[in-house]
């Protein structure tokens, strides 16, 4: 399990607080990167970055994940928008406290 503080949603540009939609974690054993999605204080989802089409590692911008390789688009929630690829993502469950998101690897 990885345990991720809310606060790293949070960061300050001039002055003001700004909350950021996602944080990038690095688990080394996966071999690609989760994205951890803040859809509000309350919901979160965790999908790995790993195209389902040939397995190229997706970006993230823009509401969506893309496959740098071949077009393949995914909604955050990790669902096919856009082939080649024809697979959702695979995700992770998610859970949270007052101060912790949690992401459930098994």
């Amino acid at each position: 399990m990885l345990t991720i503080q809310k606060s790293e949603f949070k960061r300050v540009v001039r002055d003001k607080e700004r909350i950021r939609q996602f944080v990038l974690l690095n688990p080394n054993v996966l071999g690609f990167p989760i994205c951890l999605y803040r859809h509000t204080d309350e919901v979160y989802s965790a999908s790995l970055m790993q195209c389902t089409h040939q397995g190229c590692e997706l970006s993230v911008g823009g509401g969506i994940y893309s496959c740098p390789c071949h077009g393949s688009e995914f909604s955050v929630d990790g669902k096919v928008l856009e082939g080649p690829a024809d697979k959702d993502l695979r995700q992770f469950k998610t859970t949270i406290d007052n101060t912790n998101i949690y992401v459930h690897l098994v």
